[in-house]
């Protein structure tokens, strides 16, 4: 296992010279900031290779690149309708497998919907575009890291829902601003959903410790995931939703060198990103090089 940076793709030297400063040699690149994303849902193969050239020629490697499934209900609900929309997300794959990218950090953010009787539904939508993206990413070689929305409530939120006495039954109607849930998959149990209803070596699970947040085990689901984890982040809470909280590495409810061990015996040798890191604990902390530190310590 090696630490990755989670980047833009917008300032190749810049990002080769933090890596630099910081030991790290592998980028996880979003491709929110590649030209043609924004507007077509397709990054500019050109521009991406002449980016990720710059980078190797500085001896950082990118093996991940991250994208987000988007959370318009209806995508799921009326697929044949945005065929552009789904057809721009196959292209990415060919993208991707183009520029020797070899995995998606896949974030899966279908907003859920009020009522359950309509989960299956949108489930329904939601899985009919995967048989699609997973075919394609097994043409490409390209494999999903997928990744549910366990997000902790922001600060300005959590202490008046907790003394309104929210809890986590009440997840599905708490959504007042600037919370931006609820969401259909919310939970690792999502997430195995989906692996089980499409089954491939090329649908996998970005494993991210921040499943404790929607209640999850997370030691224990090293080997609910064994030899599907295709991406690892390294994220820190203090409490589960809604009284879950970010902190910085080690200081909250999980225990990292436990976990990495976990990963490192279950086969697991690819990269890990820090992320969520919490608030600054001195004025000017560099929280991300700090985090960096501390996995590299924390490796086994």
């Amino acid at each position: 296992m090696d630490v990755a940076l989670h980047a833009p793709a917008d300032d190749a030297a810049a990002l080769a010279a933090r890596c630099r400063r910081l030991g790290v040699r592998h980028v996880c690149l979003s491709l929110g900031g590649v030209p043609g994303f924004t507007d077509t849902g397709v990054p500019d193969r050109a521009y991406l290779r002449r980016f990720l050239r710059r980078l190797a020629d500085a001896g950082v490697e990118v093996p991940v690149a991250i994208t987000w499934f988007g959370n318009d209900p209806d995508l799921v609900l009326r697929p044949a309708a945005h065929r552009a929309v789904v057809a721009a997300k196959l292209r990415t794959l060919e993208v991707l497998s183009d520029v020797g990218i070899g995995a998606l950090l896949h974030y899966v953010d279908v907003a859920q919907p009020p009522a359950p009787a309509d989960d299956e539904r949108y489930w329904d939508g939601l899985l009919a575009i995967f048989q699609e993206l997973v075919r394609q990413a097994e043409a490409c070689d390209v494999r999903l890291a997928n990744h549910a929305i366990w997000r902790c409530l922001p600060d300005t939120l959590r202490g008046a829902a907790l003394r309104d006495g929210v809890t986590m039954a009440d997840y599905r109607a708490y959504h007042p601003h600037p919370w931006r849930g609820p969401y259909l998959l919310n939970s690792h149990e999502h997430i195995v959903r989906l692996l089980t209803a499409v089954p491939s070596t090329h649908n996998g699970v970005c494993f991210c410790t921040g499943m404790h947040i929607m209640g999850g085990d997370v030691p224990a689901l090293v080997d609910t995931f064994r030899g599907k984890v295709y991406y690892s982040q390294m994220r820190d809470v203090r409490g589960r939703w809604p009284a879950a909280e970010e902190v910085f590495l080690g200081t909250g409810d999980l225990d990292f060198p436990d976990i990495l061990r976990r990963l490192a015996a279950a086969g697991y040798q690819g990269t890990i990103g820090p992320e969520h890191l919490g608030p600054p604990r001195h004025p000017g902390e560099d929280l991300e090089a700090a985090a960096v530190t501390f996995l590299q310590a924390s490796l086994p």
